[in-house]
Order: C-alpha cells, then structure tokens, then sequence
C-alpha cells in the first residue's frame, strides 16, 4: 500500500466519512483530483463493505464537456462501477465559479446517498486565503471541513495536489485537463497560478499551515454555532442581550439575521448601540431590519434598499 493511499484510509477512518456499508456517490469530473479519488475508492469498496456509484455533472460550459462525460462514463464502466450523469440549468446570478458550486451543491442535496468530493489540500487553503480577502469571519475562513452540507465528504482534503498525480502517473492512470483552470480571469484561479508558487518557494509548508488554521477555526466555528444555538425565533429579550460580552451579542444578531456571509462589523455596531439605546431600529446585513422596542429585539422584516 503506498504512502498516499494510507492517508486516504486514515481520513476516512479517524473522521468516520463513510462507514461499511454506506451507499456512495463519487462526484467525477474527469479531473486529476476525482479521478484519483474514484479509482482510491473503487480500490477499497469491497473491502469496507461501500456501494460505490459515480456521479457526474455535465454543465455544457465548454465543448469538451462531452468528451469529459465520455471519458467518466468509461471509466465507470472499466471500474464496474454505475454512472448517473446530470444535466443542470445555469444560475443567473454571481461569479461562475460560485454560480456552478451553487448547481453541484443542489444536486447532491437532492440525493439521499453520501457524496464524496475531491477537494484536496491546496483548495482547503486557497479557499482560507480567498475568505481572508474577502473579509470573511470566522465562518468563512474555517473554510472547508471533511463533512460538508447534506451529506458531502472530502475523503481528499488531506491529500495535496501534486503528490496525487504523481500517483496517478506511477499507476499508469489517465485524466482530464479542464482548459479552464487556466482562466485568470477566476479569482481562484489567479490565486493558485500567480501568488500560491511564490509562496510555496518562500514558505514550503505554507499549504499545511493554512490548512492547520483552517481546521482550528473551523472548531472556533462550531463553538460558534453551539452558542448561537440560545436564538430560538426571530426575537431576544433586550436586559438578556444587555448582559452578553460584545462578541455573543455581534453572533446572536448574525444568527437572527440569518447569517450573512459579509458584514460582521456591521453587527458588532449596531450590538454596541443596543446596549446603549432603548429604542430603535437599523438595517442589517444580508436584507433584514433589526427593531427594538425597550424589551425586546426583533429581527423579522426585510428592508428597504439595496444589499
């Protein structure tokens, strides 16, 4: 067994993704990283007792998008494993990266098998420093975790991009090249070609200590999720939020707002004013209206405005 395949094995165990006999989706797109993985899980199904079927989604962006399922499907049918492909309509609305995320994210909550995911190291820490860009609080930037929403696992994430097609070429095994990842004109994109090589030759361990604070902030965030868990309804007792240190009255606001991706000093503002202030009402971020009347606090009616 080689190196990586024994890190493969040692996630999956140690964050318990897919117990013996789980029914699972590998999300394929014929890129180095999914193809790995298909093979990784292919490998070991009958050992552990997996229901392995594959899952491609074809979005019909380029004219290579039919060869791609072409070759997944093939694959597929080489591993003897079953192959469902899907066929989306684009969103209309934000990057296309995010657009098409969004697309995937709804298939694989429509299903009720588990769906295992490529995502490997170095895009757990680019997504870190893209949230840290953006100004992101501690929700972005614990950024990917092994389980994600509705079911999805990252059997990957410990993995780093090269070290996999390097195995892929010492097992004689072929992928696809998505012409796309060339693209500079996508923020992750001008991330991982332009400023990731530049700080992997000043800093080699850079992904693994990105990675590292990924993962202590994603604990801070499910500390995070426990204590706003005390916000039942769109309503909270004012001497209530008068008596909560600065930072839990900022989250219990986010909470009720229903937390917004941007706009946390925004939250801590207006925490810091309802200490102060008996009456009043403000507009928060993500759309909502926070009211206040001496009593209570409420966060129930979407705004006026643009956000």
């Amino acid at each position: 067994m080689s190196g990586l395949e024994r890190v493969f094995l040692e996630t999956i165990s140690r964050e318990n993704l897919l117990p013996a006999g789980k029914d699972v989706f590998a999300a394929v797109s014929g890129g180095a990283d999914s193809v790995a993985m298909l093979h990784l899980l292919a490998r070991f199904a009958s050992g552990r007792g997996w229901n392995l079927s594959v899952l491609h989604v074809n979005h019909g962006l380029r004219n290579e998008a039919d060869d791609d399922e072409a070759f997944v499907r093939n694959l597929a049918e080489h591993l003897g494993v079953p192959c469902k492909a899907f066929y989306p309509d684009a969103e209309e609305s934000g990057s296309i990266e995010s657009r098409w995320s969004r697309v995937r994210q709804n298939i694989y909550s429509s299903l009720e098998e588990t769906v295992a995911v490529a995502h490997n190291s170095d895009d757990r820490a680019e997504t870190v420093l893209l949230r840290l860009f953006e100004g992101a609080g501690l929700r972005g930037l614990g950024g990917m975790d092994y389980t994600g929403v509705d079911g999805v696992v990252r059997p990957m994430l410990d993995l780093g991009r090269e070290e996999i097609r390097e195995w892929l070429q010492a097992s004689g095994l072929q992928w696809r090249e998505d012409l796309s990842n060339g693209d500079t004109g996508i923020s992750r994109n001008r991330l991982r070609l332009n400023v990731m090589p530049v700080v992997q030759k000043n800093f080699p361990e850079a992904v693994r200590g990105i990675c590292r604070s990924g993962s202590v902030l994603s604990m801070w965030r499910d500390l995070q999720d426990g204590l706003t868990g005390m916000v039942q309804g769109d309503s909270f007792s004012l001497s209530r939020f008068r008596d909560l240190p600065e930072v839990l009255a900022s989250l219990v606001l986010w909470e009720m707002a229903g937390r917004p991706r941007k706009g946390f000093a925004e939250f801590e503002k207006t925490a810091k004013q309802l200490k102060r202030m008996r009456k009043g009402s403000h507009l928060l971020p993500g759309g909502r209206r926070m009211e206040c009347d001496g009593e209570t606090i409420r966060v129930t009616c979407r705004g006026f405005g643009r956000y």
